[in-house]
């Protein structure tokens, strides 16, 4: 059972990615449940549909583009969604230019590549906030004892690795999702990079934060839920020794997936990823700042 504090906000997310083969992006979108989700529900009536969906919508947009009021209310809507990208482009750059410097002239360009790519999931796990977690606690709350050796090996990027499933994808999955869980609105706003708050002077209030708040991800990974619930509890446990009065028992695990048939806020968090996805897809990743709220590639925050 975990052992948090009671929450007192919600967030809801749902993704999609870009084109681009194996190395294509992948946008995770995150609305909070005291979000305006009004347009949702106007927006489903006006498609005329029981779910909302971006294809949906995207298939519409000229023609709602030409009801101005609905139309405003859908921008401001969708940008209130947090955007996290996991571009593994860069990384796979840098990890292949290594990889060429030690293997130059090797016959066997299939082994190259499939090193290329397990190296790169590896470093797209291990660059979150939730790699080496109990070290980074045992640095930010240094509170009492604190069974690191214990933990650690729970949360390296290859034990994480073998409890989501191999392969890029699982690894750009769970990296967003862990990035999400840092996606913090109050003194978060401060954090240049989503492991910042381990270096905040006020981590046991972010952290507080954290806990307080539930996830809810469209359905897609499952496995990726028990790694983000420990770690959470792994928060937890680190900071009763500060807060041995607000630590709580919890039913129900603070990270889940749902499905997003009859929640406004997973269908508006499609229609916000859908609409990040088609920007990156002609622009460079600075440019979603102009139209959501807070935007974060690679856990480094760009708004």
């Amino acid at each position: 059972m975990a052992l948090v504090v009671p929450t007192a906000a919600s967030t809801y997310g749902d993704s999609t990615t870009t084109e681009g083969g194996r190395l294509r992006k992948y946008v995770l979108a995150q609305l909070r449940s005291d979000a305006d989700l009004e347009w949702v529900s106007q927006l489903r009536a006006r498609l005329v549909k029981d779910e909302l969906k971006y294809a949906d919508f995207r298939d519409a947009r000229p023609r709602l583009r030409t009801e101005q009021p609905l139309w405003s209310r859908v921008e401001r809507g969708v940008g209130q969604a947090s955007i996290i990208v996991i571009d593994p482009r860069p990384v796979e750059a840098e990890i292949r230019e290594a990889v060429n410097a030690v293997v130059r002239g090797d016959p066997n360009p299939l082994l190259e590549e499939r090193i290329v790519t397990e190296a790169c999931a590896s470093a797209i796990v291990a660059n979150t906030p939730i790699a080496y977690l109990p070290l980074e606690l045992a640095r930010a709350v240094p509170w009492g004892a604190y069974d690191l050796l214990a933990n650690m090996e729970r949360f390296t990027p290859e034990k994480i690795r073998s409890r989501i499933g191999g392969g890029l994808r699982s690894a750009q999955i769970f990296a967003a999702r862990a990035h999400a869980l840092f996606d913090l609105t109050g003194t978060g706003d401060n954090l240049e990079s989503t492991d910042d708050v381990f270096k905040s002077p006020l981590a046991p209030v972010m952290f507080a934060e954290l806990l307080a708040t539930s996830r809810s991800f469209d359905q897609e990974s499952p496995t990726t839920l028990p790694v983000l619930n420990e770690a959470a509890n792994e928060i937890a446990f680190a900071l009763q020794r500060g807060f041995p009065d607000w630590a709580e028992a919890r039913e129900t695990p603070l990270i889940r997936e749902v499905t997003s048939r009859a929640i406004d806020e997973i269908q508006g968090a499609d229609i916000a990823a859908g609409w990040a996805r088609d920007i990156l897809e002609v622009s460079d990743p600075r440019s979603l700042g102009s139209h959501f709220e807070r935007v974060w590639i690679n856990g480094s925050r760009i708004k």
